[in-house]
């Protein structure tokens, strides 16, 4: 599919990088904005119309990661000043489609922005096309399965609660799919992050169509000025079947006075409620292989888990669900050796309580150990300051795996800098 019909944002407040990283995605052909800050992102556009966003993690008033939950609908591609582990878990366990470390070369961003673009696809297709993100024996799976084989091919409104990450807007890609309006409009609208003039807007584009499926995803979040406007296109367009997520509690919201009940009656014909990844977890094992199968095949390797790890991602709480489940298994697949099993640090599970641990072990005199540049020392100290002091006991793709960055951008910066690779290393 070619680039014309892709449009990412670029959240950054730095004007040089900016404005490079826009002319580097013109020129491939995307449709590019801009914005400067979260709450600049959030004001001057509907996140949910873009491919992609690819924003800093550091931005005057709030971190580039504020944007991912406003943005459920779209992957989130976070730039990172300083490559670390830690940044690496932190953005993913939030949420994040995948990071970026500054500086990165040209080639390293295109890759990042097309791969990022394309699983997110994928992930939609495949997962309508063989419901691997609801897969699994468990009762609660087995219920939810059951409900949309009879929901589908109906018109009734559908109502889907769950927690963020537990896969609700893949069950109304679901539904909709299975419909009768299959040829028809899906539209897609978060109502947690939409001006009063988008959802009109949007809701007059679909009401011109005239029929399909609008889904309301965050539902609950949807201002009370606007709700009238939904209760009135779904009551006057009995074509347009609604489906909508929430992770509130609409009856109860409805009786509190915060939810419009005329709004709520409507809409809930059918109830599906998708359960936490934690009260699930003996779809863990089933899920876990899919995605290191898919892993696998895009990495071209054979990744598993260590025999410890099991029990670590039974035992975890999972607030980020089946798509920090992902996220985690990606990271893992990403930082692991060749040959290496995936082991409980590797996906990050445990990782702060392992460093409490290194920082308690510490000397008073001696600073902890981190990933991380020390405040006030520039990206390319940094960068020569852990090539040189870890390159002794560390391979190549090791070194390159911790900055977060390819073998080619290690090679090419050590030329930069003069830094010249010890002679031992062959790998």
């Amino acid at each position: 599919m070619s680039n014309h019909s892709k449009n990412i944002l670029i959240v950054e407040d730095e004007e040089i990088i900016r404005s490079s990283l826009r002319k580097l995605l013109e020129r491939h052909n995307y449709l590019v904005s801009e914005a400067v800050s979260v709450k600049a992102a959030r004001e001057s556009f509907n996140l949910n119309s873009f491919d992609l966003i690819i924003s800093d993690l550091r931005l005057p008033g709030g971190p580039g990661t504020d944007l991912i939950n406003p943005a459920s609908c779209v992957p989130v591609l976070v730039m990172t000043s300083y490559a670390s582990l830690r940044s690496a878990v932190e953005t993913m366990r939030q949420g994040a489609a995948d990071y970026i470390s500054k500086p990165f070369d040209h080639d390293e961003m295109l890759a990042a922005v097309k791969r990022t673009i394309n699983e997110s696809k994928q992930d939609i297709d495949l997962a309508i096309a063989e419901n691997k993100l609801l897969m699994g024996s468990s009762p609660e799976i087995l219920r939810i399965l059951r409900t949309i084989d009879k929901a589908a091919p109906t018109s009734a409104p559908v109502i889907i609660q769950g927690d963020s990450g537990t896969g609700k807007r893949i069950i109304a890609e679901v539904i909709h799919r299975a419909s009768a309006a299959v040829e028809q409009a899906f539209m897609a609208i978060n109502c947690a992050s939409i001006s009063a003039a988008q959802f009109s807007q949007q809701l007059e584009q679909l009401t011109e169509k005239a029929t399909g499926t609008l889904f309301l995803a965050n539902i609950c979040e949807l201002p009370a000025a606007l709700q009238s406007q939904a209760i009135e296109a779904i009551q006057q367009h009995n074509e347009i079947r609604c489906i909508a997520s929430t992770a509130e509690d609409l009856r109860a919201l409805s009786h509190s006075g915060r939810f419009r009940k005329d709004l709520f009656y409507s809409l809930n014909v059918v109830s599906i409620q998708v359960p936490a990844l934690r009260h699930r977890a003996t779809d863990i094992p089933a899920l876990t292989e899919y995605f290191l199968d898919q892993y696998s095949a895009e990495l071209g390797t054979t990744l598993e888990l260590s025999a410890d790890a099991y029990p670590a991602l039974a035992e975890y709480s999972w607030p980020g669900n089946v798509r920090e489940l992902q996220n985690m298994l990606y990271q893992g697949a990403i930082l692991s050796e060749p040959g290496q099993a995936i082991n409980p640090r590797i996906l990050g599970i445990g990782y702060i309580e392992d460093q409490r641990e290194e920082e308690a072990d510490s000397a008073p005199n001696q600073p902890a150990t981190n990933n991380d540049a020390p405040t006030g020392l520039s990206l390319e100290d940094y960068f020569t300051s852990f090539v040189l002091e870890n390159q002794e006991n560390m391979s190549e793709t090791a070194l390159a795996q911790k900055l977060g960055i390819s073998r080619k951008s290690l090679w090419e910066r050590r030329n930069k800098l003069g830094i010249s690779r010890k002679k031992s290393d062959s790998a």
